[in-house]
This record gives structure tokens, C-alpha cells and sequence, in this order.
């Protein structure tokens, strides 16, 4: 069985979220057992930063001087980020999240630096990234994190179902949707190979 990764760049429309993920070109056996691609879970940590939006959702109230903090803050994380001082950017974002806790962009970013800060275990980043789609529910950056997260765990049937989310919210037949297909398609095959008991339980 032959699988092929496609090298592409997503481009999330808005707000543009972009990722770059390598080509992945494997072959395996019938009795090889099959694993996630690395890139799969890198690419999710490569993402980059959403604009800000600093807006409240879900009810909750944040004034203007909150989100102006806020918004300073994360453009910090986000210069600590493009340095790869993941450890640093990351007690950044966490108070960005404290000043303004219904910014899904900036628990999202929070996830991801957890992540690279423990050397790409998004695991570190669960939290963050629950909160930014309890804030978000269609914020595709904390779907791509969560399904990355899915498959990390080996919970492969929860991924299949949070990449098809997350196509949903793109453009049919765009590279952002040909992209997560090959996803799905990688998923699913992954799923086949588990116990019927897969899934999400988070």
C-alpha cells in the first residue's frame, strides 16, 4: 500500500492562518503497522498566529483597556514565537489568556507554544486548546491543533472526525480542503487498525 503526503501550504482564509508541511512518501507491508506522519503534528506547532481579534464571545464582557493589554502582549508572544523562544513566548501567552480570556486566538497560540516548548508534545497544550474552541467553536487553528493532538494519542477515529470539521469551514475543492482530505484519508486508514473503542474522550 502506497501513501503519499502532499507538500503544500495551507491558507486559512480568515483570518489567514498559514502552515507548511513537508512531503511524507511511504510504503509499508501488509504487516507493517502504520503511524501518524511526523509532520502532521510539527506542522500543527508551525502554524502561525492568527490576527487578534480580542473579541468577546460566549457572553463574557472584556474592556477596552484589557483587550489593548492583550493585544501588546501577544504581539511579544508572537515576536518570542518567530524567535523559537517557545518557553518564554509561552508565560506570555498565558497572560495574555489571564487579561483577556475570550481571545481563542491567543489560547490556541498558547497551545502551540506549550507544545514546542515540550519538544512538540501537544499533549502539554490540551488545555489551551479545549478553552480556545469553548471560546471558538470553529476556530481552525485549535481544530487542526486537536486533530494533531488526536492523532499524537493515537486516537485516530476522533481525528478523522475533527479534520472533517475542520473541512467543513474551508473552501470546497481548495488547497486548504485537498490537504485536509489527505488527512482524513490517513485517519481513517490509521483508525482501521484500532480497536472499535477509539475516541475522542476529551
Amino acid at each position: 500500500m502506497n501513501y503519499v503526503k502532499y507538500a503544500k501550504l495551507l491558507l486559512i482564509g480568515a483570518p489567514v492562518v498559514s502552515l507548511v508541511a513537508g512531503a511524507v512518501v511511504f510504503w509499508r507491508s501488509e504487516n507493517t503497522p502504520i503511524t501518524p506522519s511526523p509532520w502532521i503534528v510539527e506542522a500543527a506547532i508551525a502554524l502561525n498566529r492568527a490576527s487578534a481579534r480580542g473579541t468577546a464571545q460566549g457572553g463574557a464582557r472584556v474592556s477596552a483597556d484589557d483587550q489593548s493589554a492583550a493585544r501588546k502582549l501577544a504581539l511579544e508572544g508572537q515576536r518570542l514565537r518567530v524567535q523559537r523562544r517557545f518557553a518564554e513566548a509561552e508565560a506570555v501567552y498565558r497572560e495574555v489568556v489571564k487579561t483577556n480570556p475570550m481571545d481563542a486566538d491567543s489560547w490556541a497560540d498558547l497551545a502551540d507554544c506549550a507544545a514546542a516548548a515540550a519538544g512538540n508534545d501537544l499533549s502539554k497544550g490540551r488545555d489551551a486548546i479545549l478553552q480556545a474552541i469553548k471560546v471558538d467553536p470553529k476556530h481552525r487553528k485549535a481544530l487542526w491543533l486537536r486533530a494533531s493532538l488526536e492523532l499524537q494519542e493515537q486516537r485516530y477515529t476522533a481525528a478523522a472526525a475533527t479534520w472533517r470539521e475542520l473541512e467543513s469551514l474551508v473552501t470546497a475543492g481548495s488547497t486548504d480542503a485537498r490537504v485536509i482530505a489527505a488527512n482524513i484519508v490517513e485517519a481513517d486508514a490509521l483508525a482501521r487498525t484500532m480497536p472499535a473503542s477509539d475516541g475522542r474522550g476529551s
